[in-house]
C-alpha cells in the first residue's frame, strides 16, 4: 500500500502558505502597484529575488536567519514557541518565500491593467480609496489573482531546495513529495518515485491548463 504522508504534508505546506501569501500579496500589491519611484522599484527587486536566486541559496539564507542562534531564530523558538529549522513550519516558511514573487508579480499585474481613467471618475464621484479598491480593483482583477494563487500552490508543491535546507528531510515529518522523489531515486526505488512524479506533472500539467483557460477568456472577453 502507498504511503500517502509525503502527499499531505505537501498539500498541508502549499496550502498554508498559499492562505498566507495571498492575502500578503494583495496588502503588497496595494501598496506598490500605483508607485514607480526608486524605492518602489528596489522593493520590487527584492520580492522577485526568490524567482531569480537558486532555491539552495534562499534555502541556505533561511537556515541562518532562522537559527536557532540567530536573534529571529531566538525570537520564534522562546518567544513564540514555534521552532523553525528542521520542522514543518520551516517548511512552510520556505514555501512563502519562494511562491510569494509569483503572487505579488501576477496581483500588481492585474492592478496595473486597470483602466485608470475608471478609478479617477470614481475618485471625482466622491467614493474613497477603500472603496474603489474594494468595489473595483479586487473584482477587476480577479482573475489575476487567482493566477496568482495558483501558481503560488504549485510553487509550494514543488519547492524542494529552500525545503530541504531549512525543513530538511525528517519522514512522517517534512517528507513534501519533491523530497520524497529525491531520496527515493538514492535509495534505488525508482518505481515508488515514478508514481509521485506522475501525480506531479498531472498537477502541474492542471494548473497550467486552467491559467491558460482564465487568460483566453479574459482575452476573449477584453477583460
Amino acid at each position: 500500500m502507498v504511503d500517502l504522508t509525503p502527499f499531505w504534508i505537501s498539500i498541508k505546506v502549499a496550502v498554508s502558505s498559499t492562505i498566507i501569501v495571498f492575502f500578503i500579496g494583495i496588502i503588497v500589491a496595494r501598496w506598490l502597484y500605483s508607485r514607480h519611484g526608486l524605492v518602489a522599484r528596489l522593493l520590487e527587486s527584492i520580492i522577485v529575488l526568490p524567482i531569480v536566486l537558486p532555491p539552495t541559496v534562499m534555502g541556505f539564507i533561511l537556515l541562518i536567519v532562522f537559527s536557532p542562534k540567530s536573534p529571529v531564530g531566538q525570537f520564534f523558538s522562546h518567544v513564540l514557541h514555534i521552532p523553525v529549522v528542521f520542522t514543518m513550519t520551516g517548511a512552510i516558511i520556505a514555501s512563502i518565500i519562494v511562491s510569494f514573487p509569483l503572487m505579488y508579480q501576477h496581483t500588481v499585474q492585474g492592478f496595473r491593467g486597470i483602466d485608470k481613467k475608471m478609478l479617477n471618475t470614481a475618485r471625482t464621484m466622491g467614493a474613497s480609496e477603500n472603496k474603489i479598491f474594494t468595489q473595483l480593483i479586487l473584482p477587476l482583477s480577479k482573475r489575476s489573482i487567482l493566477s496568482g494563487v495558483m501558481m503560488s500552490f504549485a510553487r509550494g508543491i514543488g519547492e524542494f531546495g529552500a525545503t530541504l535546507m531549512v525543513a530538511g528531510y525528517i519522514p512522517n515529518k517534512t517528507n513534501t513529495l519533491p523530497l520524497e522523489i529525491y531520496f527515493l531515486v538514492e535509495q534505488g526505488k525508482e518505481n515508488q518515485a515514478w508514481l509521485w512524479v506522475l501525480v506531479l506533472v498531472a498537477f502541474a500539467i492542471t494548473i497550467i491548463g486552467t491559467i491558460n483557460v482564465l487568460n483566453k477568456d479574459r482575452y476573449l472577453e477584453g477583460d
